[in-house]
């Protein structure tokens, strides 16, 4: 049974709807001791993985990348997951190595993408000696004074330029006017405005709603009533509800029914996340993000048998405000009733909730340093990751249609 983990990072078209996702693997060894993987270890990460993972759970119908090196290629063949899914990234030295190059071409025959990373060589060259790759990726800091008519520019539609570790938005800008197909990194969870002391109005509004509704002195008949004087949240929490979803064997036809059957901190969420959700905002994939933090640290503070694991869920959930409302996060926080635990989780990563909230953030890029310190029982870590991607899709689509 697969004991370590798969983490997973966005990647984005041009328009930030999601294209896929970088999947990363720690094997349970390394997540035990807090070390990288050898080669070995992380190829029978992989192999693992592929056996005992559903590939729907990690990524819905999009793509997995997948970066291999020449050694570990051959483990790609025994993967159960659906090839026409599967992005293969290889580095250059697959095409100086007969084996690898072989192999490699081999696999895209039977079904694989595969992308090559960081080639010396432009386009048209790359075209020639491997036309069997169809993604060119390169790493955003290596591409100062870049060009893409450098590489080719976009005449050949059977290649694909991806560029990695974009930082910041302005970065994605950059790359964005140069006519990138596919960006990968960071830039999405942070703000574009860093500095910025004002707050447009329809997303002061919104943060106003929450900071009320988060108020701990809030009780059952406050929050009825916020919920139910705003007639659009109250109306999609009652469809969100009642969706397929929940599966309530009764509808559930107002908030207070809604509060008596969830229980006051659940209806709570449920509309924070409604709330975050009509924000205008992209990439839209921030709030699936998000929500995976939230549930993922709900689930871990119960394994752990920490109290008040509501606080963890909203540190999940809140952990990307900042990119969404696309304001500083010392700036909502001032504005948002949290509790102290959530702040300072937020802030400075720390306390029991801070404690969580990072090795859940490291769970999303496989590294285990973070996560070891937790002393998590062996699988927690991969289930509970695993089964948050799968409860957010869930909410995500009933959201969709509420």
């Amino acid at each position: 049974m697969f004991d370590g983990l798969v983490g997973r990072t966005p990647i984005y078209t041009r328009t930030l709807d999601v294209y896929g996702y970088e999947l990363s693997f720690c094997s349970g060894e390394a997540l035990r001791l807090g070390t990288k993987d050898s080669e070995a270890q992380w190829t029978e990460a992989v192999r693992q993985a592929g056996q005992d993972l559903d590939l729907r759970d990690l990524i819905g119908d999009s793509r997995a990348m997948i970066r291999v090196t020449s050694g570990a290629l051959g483990v790609c063949e025994t993967l159960a997951w659906p090839k026409s899914q599967v992005v293969l990234a290889i580095s250059e030295e697959a095409l100086n190595d007969g084996a690898a190059e072989e192999t490699a071409s081999r696999l895209a025959r039977e079904g694989f993408t595969i992308a090559l990373h960081n080639p010396s060589c432009d386009l048209v060259e790359l075209r020639r000696e491997a036309d069997y790759v169809s993604i060119c990726s390169l790493d955003a800091q290596k591409l100062n004074g870049f060009k893409t008519d450098g590489m080719g520019g976009h005449y050949d539609q059977n290649m694909h330029l991806l560029v990695r570790d974009v930082e910041t938005p302005d970065e994605y800008d950059r790359f964005s006017k140069l006519g990138f197909d596919y960006y990968e990194g960071m830039f999405f969870e942070r703000p574009r405005h860093l500095h910025s002391c004002e707050i447009p109005g329809n997303r002061l509004a919104v943060l106003e709603l929450l900071a009320r509704l988060q108020n701990p002195k809030v009780d059952v008949v406050e929050a009825e009533a916020i919920i139910t004087r705003d007639m659009t949240l109250s109306y999609k929490l009652l469809r969100l509800i009642n969706s397929a979803f929940f599966g309530v064997s009764k509808r559930v036809d107002s908030i207070r029914r809604a509060v008596i059957f969830f229980g006051l901190q659940r209806i709570k969420n449920w509309a924070s996340v409604i709330l975050v959700n009509s924000v205008d905002y992209r990439p839209r994939e921030l709030l699936t993000t998000a929500m995976v933090r939230a549930r993922t640290c709900e689930l871990l503070a119960e394994q752990l048998q920490r109290p008040n694991t509501e606080l963890y869920y909203m540190a999940g959930l809140f952990s990307l405000v900042d990119a969404v409302m696309d304001v500083p996060r010392e700036q909502i926080l001032q504005r948002l009733n949290l509790a102290d635990a959530i702040s300072e989780a937020l802030l400075h990563g720390s306390g029991p909730v801070g404690e969580v909230l990072r090795a859940v953030i490291a769970f999303e890029r496989a590294e285990p340093g973070e996560i070891q310190g937790c002393q998590f029982a062996q699988g927690v870590p991969a289930r509970a990751y695993v089964e948050s991607i799968r409860w957010a899709t869930g909410v995500q689509r009933a959201l969709a249609s509420s």
